[in-house]
């Protein structure tokens, strides 16, 4: 669940020591208000600012680049990922919180102070939002209040972002030109871009004080249609960084109910409503340590059939590192039918090379490159 106001003390203490920290009614500011560290105003937007949804199978690179920090956390240090060994680069200025990068632009997301007051039914945290352009070293605030959290559109110019109002919770499209509409209303906080940029999947929980049918939901970006593909309730329990799961074309999205009182669920459907189920695990596979019928967060791998995930099990120590496992599903049964265990990890940050290799979270805090078996 988003941290209420009497809890970001607490939760800012245990974000601090994992090197990772968290995100009044008014509405949002019309216009850009531009700042720089430069004295300079940001560089001009791409010639194209409308959203137009990519082809559903998009080549996939041979090697990612990224600039990675913890979901929701600060400071003035990011992780290079890419081609060598990932280092840290100091940014201009302390980001109070990070939520997205977009290497079409080499822009980041982020709120210019954590989080230190909530707003709407539920009373989530909430903050401003603005743009680092990494180029120019140069920043924009879009909004300076009741904003949930926010991510880039692949395109990286157009943003997708959740709104807090007296009432409800809004997920809106901002395009690179400033327009704004509302794609979809009673949203929560679990939630994610098809890498196509054709749809985007959220939750509804109970928990919220908002009037809910809960389950995983997408709306297409490019109509506004909106469907329900399950009844999954995750009830505001898992963590902070929680997302929906996307294949590489975009056709499943997987979301992970792990925390909550009721049995855990992975449920996978495709998001034009033809195919959803839960995944499960063949019960030969129970005596394996990493055996678990929930996966806290995992990638898919580009053949559709396997993916690469993190049970919620930790390797000693309570809080301690978790079991990195290669499982390979039947898709037809929705089983799991083997799974490889070849390393240990605090967190999944993403695919180095699509289908070869991963960056990983080490129980030290440093981004580690790790080669699939």
């Amino acid at each position: 669940m988003k941290a209420r106001p009497d809890l970001l003390v607490t939760l800012a203490l245990t974000l601090a020591v994992l090197a990772c920290s968290a995100p009044g009614a008014t509405t949002p500011d019309e216009g850009a208000v531009a700042t720089s560290v430069a004295a300079t105003i940001l560089a001009a937007r791409p010639a194209t600012p409308t959203y137009t949804p990519h082809p559903p199978t998009p080549a996939l690179p041979p090697r990612n680049h990224l600039l990675w920090m913890a979901y929701e956390g600060s400071g003035d240090q990011i992780w290079v990922l890419g081609e060598g060994d990932p280092y840290l680069m100091t940014l201009p200025f302390s980001l109070g919180q990070f939520y997205d990068y977009a290497s079409a632009t080499n822009r980041i997301l982020y709120a210019t102070r954590f989080a230190d007051h909530g707003a709407g039914p539920g009373n989530v945290a909430v903050s401003d939002l603005a743009i680092l352009d990494v180029n120019s070293g140069s920043s924009t605030l879009l909004f300076s209040d009741n904003m949930v959290e926010a991510l880039w559109m692949p395109n990286g110019v157009d943003v997708a972002y959740i709104l807090a109002t007296p009432f409800t919770y809004e997920l809106h499209l901002r395009t690179g030109d400033g327009g704004d509409r509302i794609l979809a209303t009673n949203v929560t906080f679990t939630w994610g871009v098809s890498p196509t940029g054709e749809a985007i999947a959220f939750t509804r929980e109970t928990g919220y004080e908002i009037p809910i049918d809960p389950g995983l939901y997408i709306v297409l970006v490019g109509t506004g249609e909106e469907r329900k593909l399950s009844d999954v309730d995750k009830q505001g329990t898992g963590s902070i960084d929680d997302r929906p799961f996307w294949s590489f074309d975009g056709r499943y999205v997987t979301l992970s109910a792990w925390g909550g009182p009721d049995t855990a669920r992975l449920v996978r459907a495709a998001i034009d409503g033809s195919d959803t189920a839960d995944i499960t695990l063949d019960p030969s596979l129970s005596s394996e340590s990493w055996y678990s019928n929930s996966l806290v967060t995992l990638l898919w791998h580009p053949n559709g059939n396997q993916l690469v995930g993190i049970p919620p099990i930790s390797m000693g120590e309570m809080g301690g590192p978790s079991p990195l496992v290669l499982y390979t599903m039947d898709p037809a049964a929705h089983t799991i039918m083997a799974g490889t265990q070849f390393g240990e990890a605090m967190g999944l940050v993403a695919w180095d090379i699509p289908g070869v290799s991963i960056w990983i979270q080490a129980s030290d805090g440093t981004i580690q490159r790790v080669a699939l078996p």
